[in-house]
């Protein structure tokens, strides 16, 4: 510990008690962390254990298995998650929508479609992909918002005796900075940071860092995001905190950060390893196989190299000039026997053609069993031409990708959880913004809490709602509006948990898809004009998908 003034017992205890943990912790975690690193260079085609320490040749690094991971990333990135909440009172549900189309908001405002694909990344490569969702009180010019951050796995370290992060005694998140860094977010404390910071270089770090010092000479300092938690047993809920510790010295620390009582993470796991929160990727599971195919292509390239070589057996006693034979641009050359037995041609023997068969049976293997089939992939299909058939294949192989596309979803609706408990707890001021609905066209929406909530259920712009519901359930609907107001007037301890079911739906994006469901709509409209029903062609384009429907509507209208 530094000799940082003002630092209460309680504080040093603090301090003290993080430092132990990541200590002790990052021990547990160095195995997860290390098959992290090792697929993350297996996907640069960097494999540190393909090439033997003496070997004068790289071992040849094909693609199949870097393509098969970046296929698995583009199936989800075809199915991107969409936040759907449904009200638990039916006099909510125009309030549903508005929190939806806020929900939106949230996540366009962070650029969600680039964090779920990073998401999506670390799912397939590390095995885990964890999420933070916090309030961050720099977003929207100082006014604050709630931010989605993706944090590598490497960076991140979990309590080793429990399964779920949310039974976690403590979470540690780790970054390294500049010494600048420090003077300029926390000016009043850097000068209180220790100068090295040697004992944790191994936490962490990012490889790109090995190696580069600063202009000034200095090192990165590593800052320490610590979570934990206390139970308050009168309440029966947990009280976040968390403590921004650097270099010895105490930064910043927040205490009953969040009422929702939980860590604001969530972690993806491919394949779940027992008694840790934390999975093993697809890259771990398929690189066995992968490094096979790479050494069986090493084997045909030097097989091909030696082919590709000329050689020759000269008789000693022949006395022919070694060099003038060796050099093809020497036209006239000596020897005293120039016979059939005095030179010989060495041709290497070709390569047993099992090796590049198993090559390719190994490739094969590798698409199969991470459900990036021929179909799947696109690729050409031998004897199978026709739409209907390839798309019923393709339907058939996707079993793989559907269900990871189940697990991330989850991930997704824990998520969307967090946020609704950051707006009832920060969007206390009533702020009206022109925000994207459900079909795209700007709307005004009330983004406080309040409102959202279902707080305001009694004001006047919400009586039409109430006049909707039949009469014997307006009476409930009144009760249940005043009851919030009650629970949320005094800004205590406790909120109210938010009235709502996460649903989650996919955003089919997958061209194939789209294509078969707009044909069935241009049949429908074809079998209705035979039939002579009504179809207007209004009806038809707002049902197709294609490009410039915002420009053929107006005219058809």
């Amino acid at each position: 510990l530094t000799d940082q003034p003002g630092l209460t017992p309680d504080e040093r205890s603090l301090i003290a008690r993080a430092y132990d943990r990541l200590d002790s912790w990052k021990m547990h975690c160095k195995e997860i962390h290390d098959r992290a690193r090792e697929s993350r260079k297996i996907m640069l085609l960097q494999d540190p254990k393909q090439d033997l320490p003496d070997a004068e040749r790289k071992t040849l690094q094909l693609q199949t298995l870097k393509s098969t991971i970046n296929n698995c990333v583009a199936d989800q990135m075809d199915n991107i998650p969409e936040v759907v909440l449904s009200p638990e009172q039916p006099e909510l549900q125009s309030v549903a929508e508005d929190f939806t189309d806020v929900m939106r908001f949230v996540m366009d405002q962070n650029d969600y479609e680039r964090i779920h694909r990073d998401r999506v990344w670390d799912y397939f490569v590390t095995g885990s992909a964890v999420t933070q969702v916090v309030w961050d009180p720099d977003m929207d010019a100082g006014k604050g918002n709630i931010a989605l951050i993706r944090w590598p796995i490497e960076a991140f370290l979990w309590d080793p005796f429990e399964q779920d992060i949310q039974d976690s005694r403590a979470l540690i998140k780790v970054s390294w900075h500049p010494r600048e860094w420090y003077d300029e977010h926390y000016p009043e404390q850097a000068k209180y940071i220790a100068e090295s910071d040697d004992a944790h270089k191994d936490v962490g770090r990012p490889d790109a860092h090995e190696g580069v010092t600063d202009v000034s000479g200095s090192d990165l300092v590593m800052l320490m995001e610590y979570w934990y938690r206390k139970y308050n047993a009168k309440t029966r809920k947990y009280k976040i905190s968390v403590a921004y510790i650097a270099g010895g010295a105490l930064l910043s620390h927040e205490e009953d950060m969040y009422k929702h009582g939980l860590y604001p993470f969530v972690v993806d796991a491919f394949t779940p390893i027992e008694g840790m929160p934390v999975g093993d990727g697809l890259v771990q599971e398929l690189v066995p196989m992968m490094r096979y195919i790479n050494r069986y292509a090493r084997y045909i390239d030097e097989n091909l190299a030696m082919s590709a070589k000329i050689r020759m057996l000269a008789r000693r006693n022949a006395n022919l000039d070694v060099e003038a034979l060796a050099n093809w641009d020497t036209n006239l050359i000596t020897g005293d026997s120039i016979g059939e037995d005095a030179i010989r041609w060495l041709q290497s023997k070709p390569l047993n053609g099992m090796a590049p068969q198993q090559m390719i049976q190994f490739q094969t293997d590798i698409k199969q069993d991470s459900g990036q089939n021929q179909f799947t992939r696109g690729e050409t299909a031998g004897g199978v031409t026709a739409f209907s058939a390839i798309a019923a294949l393709q339907e058939a192989g996707s079993k793989i990708t559907r269900m990871h596309i189940a697990k991330l979803n989850f991930g997704t609706k824990k998520m969307a959880e967090q946020i609704m408990w950051l707006v009832s707890q920060f969007y206390t001021e009533k702020k009206v913004r022109m925000i994207r609905g459900a079909d795209g066209k700007p709307k005004q929406v009330d983004m406080s809490a309040d409102h959202l909530m279902g707080g305001d259920a009694l004001e006047p712009q919400n009586e039409r709602d109430l006049a909707m519901l039949p009469p014997e359930m307006q009476e409930d609907a009144r009760a249940f509006a005043v009851e919030r107001q009650k629970k949320r007037k005094p800004k205590g301890e406790v909120l109210p948990p938010p009235p709502y079911t996460v649903q989650i739906q996919v955003q089919g994006r997958n061209p194939l898809r789209v294509q078969a469901q707009n044909e069935m709509f241009i049949q429908a409209y074809t079998m209705a004009a035979q039939a002579g029903q009504d179809f207007p062609l209004t009806l038809l384009f707002e049902l197709l998908n294609v490009d410039g429907k915002d420009k053929i509507m107006p005219v058809l209208r």
